[in-house]
């Protein structure tokens, strides 16, 4: 999706990190190094530890933000525990879900990153749920989408950094807007052109265009394939 850097959901653009709280930057998230890979804006400053957790803690830009943590670009590889979604048809188009269960990490968070054990964060999920139902009990599912970090509660603190529930209530219609923001910003599409499910095919099957390819390759087309045998026993 398109970025909108002048409507960004985050704060507004600071000219200094000194002027910020610590609570209030992104707390430090852990895992894959993307300054490693070059992948971050901008690097202001590094803390006094020599450690391997100083890619982390540094404070960087995005588009005028001043953060700290996990460098854009960085990614996370989770594993969900067995967890039990339960769903609620409220109205004809509209579901209340609950879901809880454990996520594990991939691979082991590097020594000394990571935020402290207690973080909590408040996320909001924009995403789509694509299902394909497989027999009379099971359906296959595939999740993706993005999610916003609408608040955080560090240890230190306490208390969630946007506290009131009016607070978070306007923060997410601001993360809402963005989101609308980023779909009306997609590349224009004909009102005719049709949404392009996913093709699946049974063991053994093959599609026509890879059929007809093998047949063009060998020899150009069906008739001429078994015209040019007949003429070579003759």
């Amino acid at each position: 999706m398109a970025a909108t850097p002048s409507t960004s959901p985050n704060s507004s653009n600071p000219s200094s990190h000194n002027d910020i709280p610590e609570d209030n930057l992104i707390l430090i998230d852990e895992e894959e190094n993307a300054l490693e890979e070059g992948l971050a804006d901008n690097i202001v400053s590094s803390p006094k530890q020599p450690t391997r957790s100083l890619d982390y803690n540094a404070i960087k830009t995005h588009n005028g933000q001043l953060y700290s943590g996990m460098a854009i670009g960085g990614s996370h590889t989770w594993n969900y525990d067995q967890g039990t979604w339960k769903e609620t048809k409220e109205e004809p188009d509209l579901w209340r879900i609950d879901y809880q269960t454990n996520k594990r990490r991939a691979r082991n968070a590097p020594k000394g990153s990571g935020a402290p054990v207690g973080t909590e964060y408040h996320w909001l999920i924009i995403g789509h749920q694509h299902v394909r139902k497989v027999d009379a009990n099971t359906y296959e599912t595939h999740l993706t989408g993005s999610k916003y970090k609408l608040a955080h509660k560090s240890v230190s603190a306490g208390t969630w950094s946007i506290p009131t529930v009016q607070g978070q209530r306007e923060r997410k219609l601001e993360l809402l807007d963005d989101a609308k923001r980023r779909v009306r910003g997609l590349p224009p599409v004909l009102a005719s052109e049709r949404v392009k499910g996913e093709e699946r095919l049974e063991q053994g099957q093959q599609r026509l265009d890879t059929l007809f390819g093998k047949v063009k390759r060998g020899s150009g087309g069906v008739g001429e394939c078994d015209g040019s045998r007949k003429r070579k026993k003759m």
